[in-house]
């Protein structure tokens, strides 16, 4: 178990940058590594102190929270906050694993550094293991504490990015997770059998009920199809297949 994480703060607001520092005093095993009025400022602690987690705010002043996090090499975990919902699809792009909207409640600060506090514990536990192996013609292994468990393709309906991690989701609503980047994830599963449709989602291609430009449907699932996915996730999905109006 991860006795205390290392976190930095930044938000350009005085008002809420002081009361998200409040309501994270409240957490028990938080180390405050540094807190941050714009995103240069946190740049340049962040290479220095090497943070486990990040809080952001989106909307700062020359350098944008997303913009930070696109900027670094290696990311920690990344908590982003703003007082506006619609930057929520390009914040999890980066692998955030949450996105908050002000005014952030007491409570909801503490369950998504829990979430944090996991995932880092986590990574820990599995640190220098390989847990994706065995890769065959039709299911792969990942690793579970100490035990590999397969996978078949047909089981699975998507994965989706956690930065180090990803979740897969499973027709039985069962979700895995292993300690493997989406983009090593993508390199060694088929895409046969598995289309990237943004950067933190992966599907498969024969749970796709319906596809468009924006989105995918696996069922009753809508998934968010990036932009600069759409038009190779479509040509995957269809190649010759869609009936023609005319031949």
């Amino acid at each position: 178990m991860v006795n205390s994480i290392s976190y930095i703060l930044a938000d350009d607001d005085d008002v809420y940058r002081e009361i998200t520092q409040l309501h994270l005093q409240l957490i028990p095993n938080l180390e405050c590594l540094g807190i941050c009025i714009d995103a240069f400022e946190a740049t340049a602690l962040i290479q220095q102190k090497l943070p486990d987690l990040l809080i952001l705010d989106v909307e700062m002043p020359g350098l944008s929270g997303i913009q930070l996090a696109k900027s670094l090499t290696k990311l920690p975990i990344i908590i982003f906050i703003s007082s506006h919902i619609h930057y929520a699809v390009e914040a999890f792009e980066v692998d955030a694993i949450n996105y908050l909207v002000k005014p952030v409640p007491p409570e909801r600060m503490m369950r998504a550094v829990e979430k944090a506090r996991l995932m880092i514990e986590m990574k820990h536990a599995h640190y220098g293991q390989e847990v994706l192996q065995g890769v065959t013609d039709d299911s792969f292994f990942i690793k579970e504490k100490n035990t590999f468990v397969r996978i078949n393709y047909a089981e699975v309906l998507y994965i989706e990015s956690l930065g180090d991690f990803v979740s897969i989701f499973l027709q039985t609503g069962e979700k895995k997770i292993a300690l493997v980047s989406m983009k090593n994830l993508q390199q060694q599963l088929p895409a046969t059998q598995f289309i990237r449709i943004s950067r933190t989602q992966m599907v498969s291609k024969q749970k796709i009920t319906a596809i468009d430009n924006v989105t995918v449907h696996l069922g009753k699932i809508a998934l968010y199809v990036g932009k600069t996915y759409a038009e190779s996730a479509v040509q995957s999905v269809l190649g010759n297949t869609a009936i023609k109006r005319f031949i």
